[in-house]
């Protein structure tokens, strides 16, 4: 605990290394902006004093408190209380983390990005002494910088949004990049017990294919089920004119036949979805061929302005 003080939020500049991000149209945002308009700012947000370089000018630098630091100015407020401490960069860093440990809404991806951090302003501290400092486990922390190996935009936005489980993230994360994509409907859509025994399986197979020296096989393509959206199946229990057609696509002339094809509807796994899937999943495959072959080019072509350079010094 340091010096209780009222700081007039103008002289408050956000941490540009912040762990979380703030969602402004978020329900919860929202209400807290509501919440101090009616009722004011209770507690205290967490800052250091800092001098700016250019002005030579004593400012304020948030440690903690970010959302109520912006909800604050959003509702009209022109100073908050404030807590001022003394911390050093490596200090403000474990301060922030340790503040939102617990915090459901903080983002995988970004948490561990300041888990990263924090190793990397001190090259001498184990994960196992980063986990003892947390309470967790070194495990826990193997786990949580393996996420950091998913670097596709997209899926990591899916990972912070909660849209691919933990679990089933870090195991995505032992594979090579480039192999996300083709897993990422199956991560959204499986439960741990069923996706983590199918990507285990695919490391085994590049990690084998590299002991042998040679590139894995390409991984194949298997239809993933998920739920088709609520408001399409009760439309699609309305109409009979599309139950026929999804009858007739798929050759089903009995009632037997008819209702395990609605729950393969239902599941995506019809003739329809399952094409639609097939043509995703080589798309995704071009896709990944193609950046290959740039990348293969770039390496080419690096190569040879490598040897000319070489051979103009030589003749020099």
């Amino acid at each position: 605990m340091g010096q209780l003080i009222k700081i007039a939020l103008a002289d408050i500049r956000e941490n540009p290394v912040a762990l979380r991000t703030v969602d402004r149209q978020s329900e919860q945002f929202l209400g807290l902006v509501e919440s101090i308009r009616a009722k004011g700012f209770m507690g205290a947000i967490t800052v250091r004093e800092q001098m700016d370089n250019d002005t030579q000018q004593k400012y304020y630098e948030l440690v903690d408190g970010l959302h109520r630091f912006n909800a604050s100015k959003e509702a009209g407020l022109t100073e908050i209380n404030a807590d001022v401490v003394s911390l050093n960069e490596d200090q403000v860093l474990e301060a922030q983390i340790m503040a939102n440990i617990h915090k459901v809404e903080t983002r995988p991806i970004e948490y561990t990005q300041q888990l990263k951090r924090i190793l990397t302003r001190n090259p001498l501290m184990t994960e196992s002494e980063l986990a003892s400092k947390l309470g967790k486990s070194p495990s826990w922390i193997k786990e949580r910088l393996g996420l950091l190996k998913i670097t596709n935009t997209e899926i990591a936005t899916l990972v912070n949004e909660g849209r691919i489980s933990l679990a089933n993230a870090y195991t995505l994360s032992k594979l090579p990049p480039e192999e996300h994509t083709e897993f990422v409907d199956r991560a959204i859509t499986m439960k741990p017990d069923e996706f983590v025994p199918i990507i285990n399986a695919r490391a085994k197979e590049i990690k084998e294919a590299k002991r042998q020296g040679a590139d894995a096989a390409p991984a194949e393509f298997q239809p993933t089920a998920f739920l088709q959206k609520l408001g399409d199946i009760k439309a699609g229990s309305e109409n009979s004119a599309q139950a026929n057609a999804v009858c007739q696509a798929n050759n089903a002339t009995t009632a037997a036949q008819g209702f395990m094809l609605g729950l393969k509807w239902a599941l995506h796994l019809d003739s329809a979805s399952v094409a639609a899937q097939k043509a995703k999943d080589e798309a995704r495959k071009a896709e990944r061929e193609a950046a290959k072959q740039k990348r293969d080019a770039e390496k080419a072509a690096k190569k040879l302005a490598e040897g000319a350079q070489a051979a103009s010094k030589a003749e020099g």
